[in-house]
């Protein structure tokens, strides 16, 4: 399906965003348009009140720059206001169960529930008793707003999003795993290069390949060959120890000017940041012309907005 030729509803049937596999293409576009409808309104100055009278928690289990500050920032912009619940601070850190934590947060008056750091399984525990939208704002195994974040990217980019190939270089991560959804969904080849060990799940790879064309490997030039977009993300990823033995088998998967040259010529560069130049991307590729990370944080804003109102509006 052509994003282009999509004609949007800006509702969806959803309501909450665990994950990309819960989404249908349909659901996938209204989440850009939307976030396209706000940045440009955005730029002018226009932030209409969606929000007003609406308070979100965003209830985190780790520290944060881009997820917190593109939250709070939206939910200001858009005319609500928001709690910020560091886990350590809550009951939770003290064995308090997700289900009293769930009903109790909605019997307070918050709106939305914004969960960071847990992992799938709780993100799943809070949705089932909660009767608030839930958003995982980054789990062990998904990031459904960073991958939704990136296709807006690339729509704004490359002015589509069918028949481009996006090359993954790095660790089979929770980024890697929601890219695989997303770009398969809306008809994009998605090739991912990863150590033996360090690839994304089987069952996620079975599901992209269900509506895509998804390519594992070992082999960075046989995944970079023809991209469109090359990826890449921190070599130890959100709560994990720091790994000497990993980093030695992910050296070699760095992102370098000799990587991107094997891409096309007008490939561009993405990284969900926070980045460590000289480990997964050279400083040149980064900081280089081909490099579009600044665009693709700054969505992040966008993309947080469009979630809360599309799902916010399904609980009117």
């Amino acid at each position: 399906m052509d994003i282009n030729k999509y004609s949007p509803k800006y509702r969806i049937r959803q309501t909450d965003l665990l994950r990309l596999a819960d989404l249908t293409t349909e659901e996938i576009f209204e989440f850009l348009y939307v976030a396209r409808a706000l940045k440009k309104r955005f730029r002018v100055g226009e932030n209409k009140p969606l929000l007003r009278g609406r308070t979100i928690g965003l209830l985190f289990g780790n520290a944060s720059t881009r997820t917190r500050v593109s939250f709070e920032m939206g939910i200001r912009q858009l005319g609500g206001d928001y709690l910020f619940l560091p886990k350590n601070e809550t009951q939770l850190s003290r064995g308090e169960s997700i289900k009293d934590t769930a009903v109790m947060l909605g019997r307070y008056g918050i709106s939305a529930l914004v969960l960071r750091a847990f992992t799938m399984a709780e993100v799943e525990e809070f949705a089932h008793y909660s009767d608030i939208p839930v958003i995982n704002g980054i789990s062990d195994e998904a990031h459904p707003l960073q991958a939704l974040s990136d296709l807006f990217t690339v729509w704004e980019q490359k002015g589509r999003l069918d028949n481009l190939k996006i090359a993954y270089i790095g660790d089979g991560n929770n980024v890697a795993s929601s890219l695989i959804m997303g770009c398969a969904k809306v008809n994009m080849d998605v090739a991912i290069a990863s150590p033996h060990g360090y690839s994304p799940s089987r069952s996620i790879v079975e599901r992209g390949m269900q509506f895509g064309n998804v390519l594992i490997t070992d082999d960075i030039a046989e995944a970079v060959h023809g991209a469109d977009i090359v990826y890449t993300d921190v070599f130890i990823s959100m709560n994990d120890d720091d790994d000497e033995n990993k980093k030695r088998k992910l050296a070699r998967y760095r992102v370098t000017p000799e990587v991107m040259a094997l891409a096309k010529e007008d490939a561009v560069f993405m990284h969900c940041m926070p980045a460590h130049r000289g480990e997964e991307v050279s400083a040149e590729v980064i900081d280089g012309p081909q490099s579009i990370v600044y665009d693709q944080a700054e969505n992040r804003l966008h993309i947080n907005k469009a979630a809360l109102t599309l799902l916010l509006d399904r609980r009117k």
